[in-house]
């Protein structure tokens, strides 16, 4: 379900601290590609090997459920005695228990059915984990984004602060005018301080997401993301792309699971028979084979309550199988939503200039010569600093909107056309 195929190799000294459980290191910055932090993920993540092991617990069991019965062996010697006469039998014989076929297919089955079911909710978790990866990279890729912006403006205000001592000295502008720059730098640091903290805050969730046994680390994009996702059509609301979500595989399973249990539990009203043959031998010489068969009684029990649970856990398998198709079907529509009104959102986006200076160095180079009173470059500033932190915001945003209708439908089918950067 990923963009990119994935790479085998990881960076040296990130893998050997990441991959090695319970690895104590002082608190530092390192920096992965989204294919690295899902390989580790996949690697490390402590959700992933519970719901790993309960998908194996599922498979074992449903492997276990066709086992066929053990035989049973025994062995009986009986002295008996009157007075001076003596008297003894021996026994030995071997008992199998034999399955009705169709008790036995119906159980199989049943247990099979559940193992596919308990696989395909480890797909669909997997799925949602993997989303929540990519989404906590974006996020520390937007972070690091608000972080570079406030920065440069901050730096700007600085050298605006120390151009103003200068030139107040010198007359040039007034206390006001000296006072003003001052409390916007302090009010930029400020700001600085607080987004400093958001993005360290990212990254910590980054790496605790794929390195949880790993203590005082930060993981940060090693690359950031093209400005747009790739160009995919986006998907109707009843498109066959559905049937690919684990999670309606596996409340199918489950359906299916249930009626085959169901039609074990009525088959089981057939008592099965159990077969014994075996040896006897007597003190007075006599001996021989013996044999036998032996039969449950259904008097007390005739299994009525088993029936009537397993045709609720019918009925409430046919009823989670259509919330979930519900479910998966409203969730395509959200995403595809989503994705659809961010992508339109982008279009009112200035495009991004790869050449020549921007807005915020034109007003620094300005102001610092003179040329722009403070009054500009305080707007020139701030105007630069809103544009860069919504253009970051909405680059996360579509990606964030993409990978969630990715995950909502299952993966996208076959090459996707790379899109240009803004």
């Amino acid at each position: 379900m990923r963009v990119n195929i994935r790479i085998s190799s990881l960076l040296g000294v990130t893998a050997t601290l990441l991959l090695i459980p319970g690895t104590a290191v002082s608190q530092e910055l390192r920096r992965v590609t989204l294919e690295e932090a899902l390989d580790l993920f996949e690697r490390n993540s402590r959700d992933l090997r519970v719901a790993r092991a309960e998908a194996a617990e599922a498979v074992g069991a449903a492997r276990q459920a066709v086992a066929y019965p053990n035989p049973t062996v025994a062995a009986f010697r009986e002295p008996l005695s009157d007075g001076d006469r003596r008297y003894s039998e021996s026994t030995l014989s071997l008992s199998q228990r034999l399955v009705w076929p169709g008790t036995r297919s119906a159980a199989g089955d049943a247990a099979r059915l559940t193992s596919v079911s308990a696989t395909a909710r480890f797909a669909a978790d997997s799925a949602r984990l993997e989303f929540e990866v990519k989404q906590a990279f974006v996020d520390a890729e937007r972070a690091e984004r608000a972080e570079h912006a406030l920065l440069r403006v901050t730096t700007v205000f600085r050298e605006g602060d120390r151009s103003a001592g200068e030139r107040y000295r010198e007359g040039d502008i007034s206390l006001y005018e000296r006072r003003r720059i001052e409390a916007e730098r302090v009010r930029y640091e400020a700001r600085l301080a607080e987004v400093e903290l958001e993005a360290a805050a990212a990254r910590r969730r980054l790496a605790t997401l794929v390195a949880p046994d790993v203590d005082a680390l930060e993981l940060a994009p090693a690359s950031a993301h093209a400005a747009l996702p790739p160009d995919v059509a986006s998907a109707p609301a009843d498109s066959a792309q559905f049937t690919r979500r684990p999670e309606i595989a596996a409340a199918e399973s489950a359906l299916a699971s249930a009626v085959a249990s169901a039609s074990a539990v009525r088959r089981q009203r057939i008592p099965d028979l159990t077969a014994t043959g075996g040896y006897k031998t007597q003190s007075d010489g006599l001996d021989g084979v013996i044999f036998g068969l032996s039969v449950d009684l259904p008097l007390w029990d005739r299994g009525a309550g088993a029936i009537d649970a397993a045709e609720a856990r019918v009925a409430a398998a046919e009823s989670r199988l259509a919330l979930t198709r519900r479910g998966v079907r409203n969730d395509v529509r959200r995403a595809a939503d989503r994705y659809r009104s961010t992508v339109r959102r982008a279009r009112f986006l200035t495009a991004e200039q790869d050449e020549g200076p921007d807005l915020l160095e034109i007003a620094g180079t300005a102001y610092s010569e003179g040329e722009m009173e403070l009054l500009e470059l305080l707007d020139a500033a701030e105007a630069h600093l809103e544009a860069a932190l919504a253009a970051s915001s909405l680059r996360a945003d579509l990606w964030i909107s993409f990978y969630d209708l990715e995950r909502a439908v299952g993966g996208f089918d076959g090459p996707i056309n790379e899109r240009e950067d803004i």
